[in-house]
């Protein structure tokens, strides 16, 4: 088996924080999970994420997880695009941000084999993310290949 296929299998039974922090798929349980991350991580999360100067950015999210980051983005107005190596994180981020009126589409994809043209985004997250990649440095020059020429990279 592939390391990358043992990554994804791992996740692929939970989204990092469902087992401990997500009660239930509603707003309720989705929003106790947010409460208990950035309980937890938000002093380091917010600055690094600068979720409020997202307004009106394209944003690329590699690895939304659970989507609590995701919905800060939207929620700040972000034009957004999110990518993850597993169906269940893609799901639970769609019916989030269903569930709470935001828009984005996120995809399964690959953090090593991105599928967006060169500097397709002013911005480039992720968080909790790259330590998991295989190839971490393949990971870090996609990152740079889709960051549009004075764009910022949080990862």
């Amino acid at each position: 088996m592939s390391l990358k296929k043992s990554v994804r299998d791992f996740w692929d039974q939970a989204s990092c924080g469902e087992a401990l922090y997500l009660s239930n798929c509603d707003q309720e349980g989705y929003r106790a999970q947010a409460k208990a991350r950035y309980r937890l991580e938000g002093y380091m999360i917010f600055p690094f994420a600068r979720f409020r100067e997202s307004k009106g950015q394209s944003v690329l999210e590699v690895g939304v997880g659970l989507g609590a980051d995701h919905q800060q983005y939207a929620q700040a107005g972000a034009k957004l695009t999110g990518i993850d190596l597993t169906d269940r994180a893609v799901e639970h981020t769609r019916r989030r941000l269903h569930l709470f009126g935001y828009n984005s589409d996120p995809t399964t994809g690959d953090a090593e084999n991105l599928v967006f043209p060169d500097q397709s985004f002013d911005v480039v997250y992720s968080w909790g993310v790259l330590h998991h990649s295989p190839d971490t440095h393949m990971s870090v020059q996609e990152f740079y290949r889709v960051l549009k020429w004075g764009g910022w990279l949080e990862s």
